[in-house]
């Protein structure tokens, strides 16, 4: 896979964090979201972004139509394709927005 060269800036990592962090505030229960924060660190250690986004996504497509997903969504997509250093950000950034989350 060719890598496209984009200026990531730290502004587009806390973007990330932020809109992670609200849409997931609408998705599943505290306990789905762990499972889901362990099986995506899982994937990022071994920087498989195929599975890594495959199980992201799914969980964003139950709230489609959410403001915050279509955000994440547009950004991730302007983001990708990404290098390996540049996935590890943004994988970390993910999933540090969806452990903000608060449970109820």
């Amino acid at each position: 896979m060719e890598y496209v060269k984009k200026p990531i800036l730290m502004k587009d990592y806390d973007e990330i964090k932020i809109y992670t962090k609200k849409a997931f505030e609408n998705i599943g229960s505290e306990s789905y979201r762990q499972r889901l924060v362990y099986r995506l660190l899982n994937t990022a250690t071994v920087n498989n972004q195929k599975d890594f986004f495959s199980s992201l996504l799914r969980a964003l497509n139950s709230r489609k139509d959410d403001e915050n997903v279509k955000r994440l969504s547009r950004k991730l997509e302007w983001l990708f394709p990404l290098s390996p250093a540049n996935f590890e950000k943004v994988a970390y950034s993910i999933i540090m927005g969806i452990m903000a989350v608060r449970g109820e």
